[in-house]
């Protein structure tokens, strides 16, 4: 069996421009990829940049890697503790407040913060991050540190992979472009790997595309350690060289040390190194993606083999990477130029209000199911059983709820210990505007006090049958109550829900707006 696999792993070279072009099919744009081994490196390519501009793929044309930039970040960590800069163990720096995170945790994704914090905002879902300047991330981390549980199994986060590569460089005194750039991308002699898009060879730079068309480029600011970076097969090539030990440089020994395994990441018996997946079998891998591209980078150290495959379409390429590291063709390469969507998830696709501003739209790609809120970033969803969804990447799921007639006509949203119903739009329908309802004065009374949230206070009180709601620095509003617990403003798209604790006692409030919906704790007068 052994002769048997690593004759066929011979033979990939040889059969990648094939393998890449089954795999792309009608689909637009093109992929690249680099093979590696103790031959040296083998590039194939396919496609064309876009259906506008007909030039080839070549190794040196540049893509979004995506979350491929995180093993850098786990590297720029690596040789930060070998230059005797942190530990492991220490706790996390400035910019950031105090807390008991660690910059280990960080890196391994066990430091129990989100995969995006709950004030995260973004008013243009097709550039989800440009909003997201290093003010808004050191603010979101004091929130969210605060109520952070370290966990003992990987839970993966953009969030803290961002809070990782900002604190890093502020320990080397500069901003994360130039401490990348400085102590990782040129010891590696990766010219072509810049540390965002705009930062690129724009004459080499492939546009993106997702599903519906042309993809805008993500502009990530202060989560750029999480995933900014642009690079080419050639300078992929170069670092999984590095990675096998075929290329000595001055960050070998670091980058070996983000290989190794040290926690499990779930049932499956895979294992996180610092940012790397590691798979039972040994083969170790991370993959990435962004908007209009996809990535991944995977390596069998043992058989010191490796392979790297950029795209700039929005299907996934890790099975692709396997079939040319194994020489094993996948079991479906070829893609219809619409990928069909599942039997079993036609009835899912649809708008779902949870407010006439917020909306969940539910859509199927490939046979997978994704949930994207109003100025949220898209996620995926994971069949737990029947009807019921896990949201990947988010601590919350979603129930389906059917009809008389057997057909989904809502969604339930649980999260955050409620559980929030969706129905669903017919389709050209608009979302409704919420219907008021009298609420009696000793009901409003219950509301009545102050909820505090990092430096701000809301103040909630009662002036005979109205509520009124005051955020620190702002006037009093009325809301208006649209159901127990349940009120929206009429001089703002926003709306606030009331939390009771197991004694029925109201215990928070949680603003919904804009897409975000952070909690404020009650104060005990």
């Amino acid at each position: 069996m052994t002769a048997a696999l690593a004759s066929l792993r011979a033979e990939a070279p040889k059969t990648m421009p094939a393998t890449l072009a089954q795999w792309l099919g009608a689909q637009p744009g093109g992929v690249a990829a680099a093979y590696v081994d103790a031959n040296g490196v083998t590039f194939a390519s396919a496609g064309r940049f876009s259906a506008s501009d007909p030039r080839p793929m070549t190794p040196d044309t540049e893509f979004e890697i995506g979350s491929v930039s995180k093993v850098f970040t786990a590297l720029l960590l690596a040789d930060g503790v070998q230059a005797g800069k942190v530990t492991l163990d220490a706790k996390v720096g400035a910019p950031f407040a105090a807390s008991g995170i660690t910059y280990g945790q960080l890196a391994t994704h066990t430091s129990g913060l989100p995969r995006l914090p709950g004030d995260f905002t973004s008013s243009d879902p097709a550039n989800p991050y440009a909003e997201q300047d290093l003010a808004a991330l050191t603010k979101s981390f004091e929130a969210e540190a605060r109520r952070a549980k370290v966990t003992t199994e990987s839970d993966y986060s953009n969030f803290g992979f961002a809070v990782l590569g900002q604190a890093l460089a502020q320990t080397w005194g500069v901003g994360y472009e130039a401490a990348l750039r400085e102590r990782v991308l040129r010891p590696l002699g990766l010219r072509d790997t810049a540390t965002a898009w705009r930062e690129a060879d724009a004459t080499r730079l492939a546009p993106g595309h997702d599903a519906q068309g042309a993809a805008a480029h993500w502009d990530l600011r202060a989560y750029a350690p999480a995933g900014a970076l642009v690079s080419t097969t050639r300078d992929l090539a170069r670092f999984v060289q590095v990675s096998l030990g075929f290329v000595e440089t001055p960050l070998s020994a670091a980058l070996q040390d983000t290989l190794r395994p040290r926690v499990p990441m779930d049932s499956s018996a895979r294992r996180v190194g610092l940012a790397w997946i590691v798979e039972p079998d040994g083969l170790v891998w991370h993959n990435g993606g962004t908007g209009g591209f996809r990535s991944v980078v995977m390596l069998d150290p043992t058989k010191r083999v490796g392979v790297v495959v950029l795209t700039n379409h929005s299907r996934g390429v890790e099975a692709l990477a396997k079939a040319l590291l194994t020489g094993v063709p996948p079991a479906e390469t070829a893609p219809r130029t619409v990928a069909p969507v599942a039997e079993a998830l036609r009835g899912y696709p649809g708008n779902y209000p949870l407010a006439p501003s917020f909306v969940m739209a539910v859509t199927a790609e490939g046979g997978t199911l994704f949930l994207q809120a109003t100025n949220q970033p898209r996620l995926k969803l994971r069949r737990e059983s029947g009807d019921r969804f896990s949201v990947e990447g988010v601590e919350a799921a979603i129930t389906f709820e059917r009809g008389a007639d057997g057909q989904v006509a809502a969604l339930v949203l649980h999260q955050g210990g409620r559980d929030q119903r969706a129905p669903r739009l017919a389709p050209g329908e608009k979302p409704a505007a919420p219907k008021e309802v009298a609420l009696a004065p000793e009901v409003l009374d219950a509301y009545a006090g102050r909820y505090r949230i990092g430096g701000a206070t809301f103040t909630v009180k009662r002036e005979e049958n109205r509520l009124l709601v005051q955020l620190t620095g702002q006037p009093f509003f009325q809301v208006f109550a649209s159901g127990p617990d349940e009120f929206f403003y009429k001089v703002v798209e926003a709306r606030i829900s009331f939390v009771r604790g197991a004694d029925g006692r109201v215990e928070a409030l949680v603003l919904h707006q804009n897409g975000t919906n952070p909690r404020a704790e009650r104060v005990r007068e």
